[in-house]
């Protein structure tokens, strides 16, 4: 089991919660985890929560948490590793966008399956809104889009369309290892 000693700056925590709302991102996108966030150093990380992108100490962030995987992407100069935070921490205060998570669940194969077994508009309504989102990403952030955006920012990219990334695409990431769990495991 990891400490926070343990952290670098840059690096992204996968996490899962007790919540249902936890349950259906993971069941629509076919992963473990349900939430991403990225660790800035001195005990804090920046996330897009409900609230919108919000700094908070890593204890606060992972007090609801039953797991919490740490990944670091491969191949980071140090100097990158600091456009990422400075990325996000340009961020913070800016809206969280409730359509772009919902529609980046539906635009995965599995989320589409489950989304026809609930309903054809909300199908319709994902994709159209992951469309959007795709077309004006820096509006508002969820918690992957925003790790993803920083990355891509930074010249480090996790892999492609950052705008629609689920955290499960981030734990399915070539450029990552996977480092540890920080909580369960």
């Amino acid at each position: 089991m990891l400490s926070a000693s343990d952290l670098q700056i840059a690096d992204i925590l996968l996490s899962t919660g007790a919540a249902s709302s936890s349950a259906v991102i993971r069941a629509g996108t076919g992963s473990r985890y349900s939430h991403s966030a990225l660790f800035i150093g001195d005990g804090q990380i920046v996330e897009a929560i409900s609230q919108g992108v919000v700094k908070q100490t890593l204890e606060a962030a992972m007090d609801d948490d039953t797991l919490v995987g740490v990944y670091r992407r491969l191949e980071m100069h140090p100097t990158q590793a600091q456009r990422v935070v400075q990325y996000v921490l340009q961020q913070i205060g800016k809206a969280y966008d409730h359509s772009g998570a919902a529609g980046s669940g539906i635009a995965c194969p599995r989320g589409i399956v489950i989304g026809i077994f609930l309903s054809p508009i909300v199908v319709y309504g994902g994709i159209g809104a992951d469309l959007y989102n795709r077309a004006n990403p820096e509006a508002a952030f969820f918690c992957s889009e925003l790790v993803a955006l920083a990355f891509r920012h930074a010249r480090v990219p996790l892999g492609s369309l950052a705008a629609s990334t689920t955290p499960g695409d981030i734990a399915r990431s070539h450029v990552l290892n996977f480092v540890g769990h920080l909580k369960g495991g």
